[in-house]
């Protein structure tokens, strides 16, 4: 029995230690909210410093669709679509606009030159520096909205955070830029695509809570 008991435990200490070594090796992402805002809290586990993306958009499913977003065109498919908009300058400012020179060109190249007018805030992306061992907030303005004429609807929306890794991996046009500022040399900083979900996001709304 005793032996037994022995083995279980040598299992769980190797489990446990596999996955605390996996976390200790990652960016991770929490979620917290209060009210209309919500904070993207990034933790840098790695042993290294790095330059990570994140959305300038936050993307919200409805459960009761299959769709990735309520937002990209489609708003009136969906009885209530949710989005959250990054706010104003809390990217790395070096890195950014090495970012925005790579995408500016992209688009040049592709020739759409006329959308590069037209880029509002809630597009594209927002480069930020994370020291290694330490944590950033980055802070987002939650939009809720419901198209006239207003009827009760109530859903729960899961927050879609964009596949970074997916789309780098990819041959999307859109992402082109981003896989051309991913292989620039940083130095001792690297760049990292993705963190780790540690609490998906989901949200109770109804329509009390639209147009506010």
């Amino acid at each position: 029995m005793k032996k037994i008991t022995l083995i279980l435990l040598t299992i769980f200490c190797v489990i446990s230690c596999k996955q605390e070594s996996k976390k200790d090796s990652v960016l991770t992402l929490k979620y917290s909210k209060n009210k209309n805002e919500l904070t993207l809290i990034f933790e840098n586990n790695t042993s290294y410093d790095i330059i990570f993306p994140a959305p300038n958009t936050l993307e919200f499913g409805d459960k009761n669709f299959k769709d990735f977003s309520t937002q990209g065109g489609k708003e009136k498919d969906f009885p209530i679509n949710v989005h959250a908009i990054i706010q104003n300058d809390q990217f790395s400012k070096f890195y950014q606009r090495k970012l925005d020179s790579i995408r500016i060109a992209d688009l040049s190249n592709r020739g759409m030159t006329d959308v590069i007018n037209q880029i509002m805030p809630g597009d594209g992306d927002s480069i930020f520096y994370l020291q290694k061992n330490e944590k950033m907030k980055i802070k987002y303005k939650l939009i809720i909205k419901q198209t006239p004429p207003i009827h009760n609807y109530s859903s729960k929306f899961k927050q879609n955070y964009y596949p970074y890794s997916k789309i780098l991996k990819g041959k999307y046009p859109e992402g082109e830029y981003l896989r051309r500022f991913s292989k620039l040399n940083f130095g001792k900083t690297k760049f990292v695509a993705q963190p780790v979900i540690e609490d998906s996001l989901f949200l109770s709304i109804s329509q009390n809570d639209a147009n506010k």
